[in-house]
C-alpha cells in the first residue's frame, strides 16, 4: 500500500476516464480527490465508482488488496481547485490542453 503521508492524488475531471483513474490510484492505497466544477457531477462520479468497484469485486477483477468497501473511502470529491490541489503529490488532469 502507498504511503499516505506523502500526500494524495488529485484527478481533475470526474467523468468516465477520471473515475477510472480514481479507482486505479485508490486500488494502490492512495487518497484521491476527484475535482470537477459541478458538484452534481462529482456526486454522480462517486456513486458510479462505488457501483463499479462492487461489480469488479463480484467478478473477481478488483485491483489491489483493499475491498470494494475500503477503496471508495479513499476517494473524495471537491469543487474548489485550490482545496483540491493542496498537499497533492500528483495531479492527473483530463482536461484538453489549450
Amino acid at each position: 500500500m502507498a504511503s499516505l503521508a506523502a500526500g494524495g492524488v488529485v484527478i481533475i475531471g470526474s467523468k468516465l476516464i477520471g473515475g477510472s483513474w480514481a479507482m486505479l490510484f485508490a486500488s494502490g492505497g492512495f487518497k484521491v480527490k476527484h475535482y470537477d466544477i459541478e458538484q452534481e457531477q462529482i456526486m454522480n462520479a462517486l456513486e458510479n465508482i462505488r457501483k463499479e468497484l462492487k461489480r469488479l469485486e463480484q467478478a473477481d477483477s478488483l485491483k489491489g488488496s483493499l475491498s470494494a468497501e475500503q477503496q471508495p473511502s479513499l476517494i473524495s470529491g471537491c469543487s474548489n481547485i485550490t482545496e483540491a490541489v493542496e498537499g497533492a503529490m500528483h495531479i492527473q488532469t483530463l482536461l484538453p490542453h489549450q
